[in-house]
Formats: C-alpha cells, sequence, structure tokens
C-alpha cells in the first residue's frame, strides 16, 4: 500500500474518529502537507503508532479550543491541570478511535500513550506530515496532523 493511500485511510479514518468523540458539528478544511518542524504556541496532544503503520497522531489547538470542547462533552468549564489532563484524554480517545476504523481499512497498528505540550514545541522527524484543519461549530478551530514513517 503506497504513504499516500495510507495517510487517506488515516485521515479518513481520524474523521470518522472526531464524528464518534465529540458532540459537535464541525467543517473540516483542505489537507495540506506541511513543511519542516511543527512549532506551535497553543496546546496539543502527540499519540504515537506503533505495529504495522508507524508514525504519529498531533491534535493542537487554542486552550480556549479545548476547554470549550471539554464543556461541551462535559457540562462544565476545564482550566489548568484538568484541562491538561482532558487534552490528553480526547487524543487518546481520537487516536484509539482512527485504530478501529482503519483496521476496517486494513490498516493495523496500536498506539502509544498520549503527550501533551503547552507553548511552544519543535516536534522533530516527521515524515511529509499532512495536517487536516477542523473549525468546531462555537467552539473554535484545531487542527489534526498525521505523519507515517
Amino acid at each position: 500500500m503506497s504513504d499516500s493511500l495510507i495517510i487517506t485511510k488515516l485521515l479518513n479514518s481520524a474523521i470518522q474518529s472526531i464524528k464518534t468523540v465529540v458532540p459537535l458539528g464541525f467543517t473540516l478544511g483542505q489537507p495540506k502537507m506541511l513543511k519542516g518542524n511543527i512549532v506551535e504556541g497553543h496546546l496539543g496532544v502527540l499519540v504515537g503508532m506503533t505495529g504495522n503503520c508507524k508514525g504519529q497522531t498531533v491534535l493542537k489547538g487554542s486552550s480556549s479550543t479545548f476547554s470549550q470542547l471539554a464543556q461541551s462533552m462535559f457540562g462544565m468549564p476545564v482550566e489548568n491541570e484538568i484541562l491538561i489532563s482532558f487534552t490528553g484524554e480526547l487524543g487518546n480517545m481520537i487516536a484509539g478511535n482512527l485504530t478501529t476504523f482503519a483496521a476496517e481499512q486494513g490498516i493495523e497498528m496500536d498506539i502509544t500513550p498520549p503527550t501533551v505540550w503547552e507553548g511552544n514545541t519543535t516536534l522533530h522527524n516527521f515524515k511529509a506530515p499532512v495536517e487536516l484543519t477542523m473549525n468546531f461549530d462555537g467552539i473554535g478551530e484545531m487542527s489534526l496532523i498525521i505523519s507515517i514513517a
């Protein structure tokens, strides 16, 4: 299976996963290839992919967007350590569901525990990462980045 076909299947699986996990409507931007390292001054979570399909899944956005997503899902605002915990768990739920949907398309993989970051960071060793932006109704924008090794 070619890298571009794998990325397409992973992106489709990720979209299905987000629809399953997040109880809000959203619009998608066009997928785009990223060049260089990813540096952001926001909040993000990285979940590694292992097994037959190796790589990384990154979900990033503003703290406000993550907080409002948490509020829409749990009915109460979250901040500080609870927001960090929620961000990691959201990444874990999306990546976990992604593996289920990907398996239905013939891509077998497992995931690593989530790694959450705040502020500026640089992620290295991404091979041809593809970014998909999502705008959640009334909440804000997040990006999903998938890179395969």
